[in-house]
């Protein structure tokens, strides 16, 4: 997998998660990003980022490409995100993603 692909793959997911990690109600503002910090040095072999926005969401994630140069290389991305619910309760997704394919797990924490 080139450097140029995984760029593209880590910067479509961070702008989904942005976009629909809440709801925007007309009468509430946008949240807004507080914290962001991405790790590209290791691409295209590995990538980190998270972030923290100001409605208390967030989400950590990191990717590496295993078996590298063979033809069995495949991306295996390991995150969480966490999220409060109009009650307030918050809850967090923990995700795999890899040659056997996508799970996940959701529990509420508060």
């Amino acid at each position: 997998m080139n450097k140029m692909l995984l760029t593209q793959i880590v910067g479509v997911s961070v702008l989904i998660t942005m976009c629909g990690s809440s709801p925007v109600i007309e009468s509430q503002p946008r949240p807004q990003v507080l914290r962001y910090d991405l790790e590209t040095a290791n691409m295209p072999n590995s990538y980190k980022f998270s972030y923290d926005s100001s409605d208390g969401s967030s989400r950590t994630e990191e990717g590496s490409i295993s078996n590298p140069g063979t033809p069995e290389a495949a991306l295996v991305v390991l995150g969480s995100v966490r999220w409060y619910d109009d009650k307030g309760q918050l809850y967090e997704m923990t995700y795999k993603a890899g040659k056997r394919g996508y799970q996940t797990s959701i529990k509420k924490i508060s």
